[in-house]
Formats: C-alpha cells, sequence, structure tokens
C-alpha cells in the first residue's frame, strides 16, 4: 500500500474547520493509502511566548530558539498542536498516534550554528523509520510534531518542512504534499502545474522561483534522490483540495 506523508501548514492547520475538513478528506482517501502528518505551529508559539514574556527573535526567516523557547515549542507543538489534531482525527474515525521527532528516535537533529547552550534551533542529522513503520503497518496514522531533540538529550526545534522532507524519504513515500497558503509554484502570476527536476533547477537559475519556495523546492529535489517519487505544493482550500492535489489537478506536482 502507498504512503503518504502531508505537511500542515498555513491555514489547514490553523483553522478548526480546515483542519476537520482535511481529517474527512484523509479518512475517505485511506482506504487507497497510508497517512502520515507531520505539522509545526510557529505562529502558536510566537504567540505563546509574548504571552510569557519571551520575545521570538528571527534571522532570515528562521527562529533563533533560546532554551527558554525551547520549552515553550515542546508545549505547544509537541502537546497542544499535535493532541488537538490527533483528537480531531480519532473524531473521525481514524487511528491517529502523537509523536514527536524524540519518540523512537525518529528523527535526531543537532544545533544549526554548533552551540547548543545559546540556540535550541536544529536540523535533521538522522532518521530512524522503525516505529512509524511498525505503526503504518499496524493501521495508525502517526501524527508527528517538529520538535526534537539533539544526541546529547536537549531538545531541539526543527523546521517541520525540514522533518517532513527527511521522513518521507526515509519511508520512501509515494509522495509528499506540503499545504500551506501558497497556491504553489508561481510564474508570472499563475500556478505551475508540474515541472520535472530539471525544470525546477532551470527556474531557480532564472529568478522565476524566489525567497522561501527556493529551499523548498531545493529540499523536494533531494528528497526525490532519495526515493520519494513526487512532491506536491498547494493550498488546501476545502473539501476534495487534498485529492485534487494528489491526482495533479491542483497546486505544482515536481517529479523526476
Amino acid at each position: 500500500m502507498t504512503t503518504i506523508v502531508v505537511k500542515i501548514g498555513g491555514k489547514a492547520a490553523e483553522q478548526q474547520d480546515s483542519l476537520a475538513s482535511l481529517c474527512d478528506e484523509i479518512l475517505s482517501l485511506s482506504r487507497d493509502g497510508r497517512f502520515l502528518l507531520v505539522h509545526g505551529g510557529g505562529a502558536e508559539v510566537s504567540a505563546l511566548s509574548r504571552r510569557l514574556g519571551v520575545e521570538p527573535v528571527f534571522r532570515d526567516g528562521v527562529r533563533q530558539t533560546s532554551e527558554q523557547e525551547m520549552d515553550i515549542v515542546d508545549m505547544v507543538l509537541a502537546g497542544k498542536v499535535n493532541k488537538q489534531v490527533v483528537r480531531l482525527l480519532r473524531t473521525k474515525g481514524l487511528d491517529a498516534v502523537g509523536l514527536s521527532g524524540s519518540d523512537g528516535g525518529i528523527f535526531i537533529g543537532r544545533p544549526v550554528d554548533g552551540t547548543p547552550a545559546r540556540n535550541r534551533t536544529g536540523e535533521v542529522a538522522s532518521v530512524d523509520n522503525r516505529l512509524l513503520t511498525l505503526l503504518l503497518d499496524n493501521g495508525f496514522l502517526p501524527v508527528l510534531s517538529s520538535s526534537s531533540m539533539d544526541a546529547t538529550g536537549h531538545g531541539l526545534n526543527i523546521n517541520a518542512d525540514a522533518a517532513a522532507f527527511s521522513v518521507a524519504s526515509r519511508l520512501a513515500a509515494s509522495a509528499l504534499v506540503f499545504l500551506s497558503d501558497i497556491p504553489g509554484i508561481l510564474s508570472e502570476g499563475s500556478v505551475i502545474q508540474a515541472v520535472s527536476a530539471a525544470e525546477a533547477k532551470d527556474l531557480i537559475g532564472r529568478g522565476v522561483i524566489t525567497g522561501g519556495m527556493i529551499p523548498k523546492v531545493s529540499a523536494a529535489l533531494t528528497a526525490m534522490d532519495n526515493g520519494v517519487r513526487k512532491v506536491i505544493i498547494g493550498q488546501y482550500d476545502g473539501a476534495g483540495s487534498l485529492g485534487r492535489l494528489l491526482e495533479g489537478k491542483q497546486g505544482t506536482r515536481l517529479w523526476k
């Protein structure tokens, strides 16, 4: 049976009505494939940080996670957000199981700047898919938050996109779907429906793919080099969106 990894972000993750619709669709589609969800929750982390008197710090769009804020990341991502998604999926009849990268060593990271005492923002260093495979093979739907740990046991805040790419690669997923508020890769205001790896590199070189889409597309190409069959970038805008994205009728599909 095919394995589909879905990374949820934007309105698909933050708005309950949208998330409920997505869960209904996953239930319908799970008859033909098995799903794994990866989520972040940066907006909620920032909101709680400010309420607790910790001002979020970003550099080049990347959160610089202090040790104090790492506690907040764990509370929000591995706690509140993860359990909200799990509870909703279970009310829809899906056997969801909430996990973080630390559980079973699913993905272990290292601090991005090599100074573990100062910055708890990390990148994926290793992936172990045994627990995920055990759950998937027995009919469970893993819901994976992007918080994890380093080799010394200290918490790490890892980008949810990077976690999704790494896990999908390790599982050799048939598809990796990125749901956000961006409809896909744009060229002159229009969504590019499909693009090959070679074409994507050319679009980056010509400046068509710019900004935050560059690391996403570059990571997608790496994921496909490591066994993921296709990567889809698009927007969840209501019932049927996930199916249309998987069928290539919506968003952008990247292929080898």
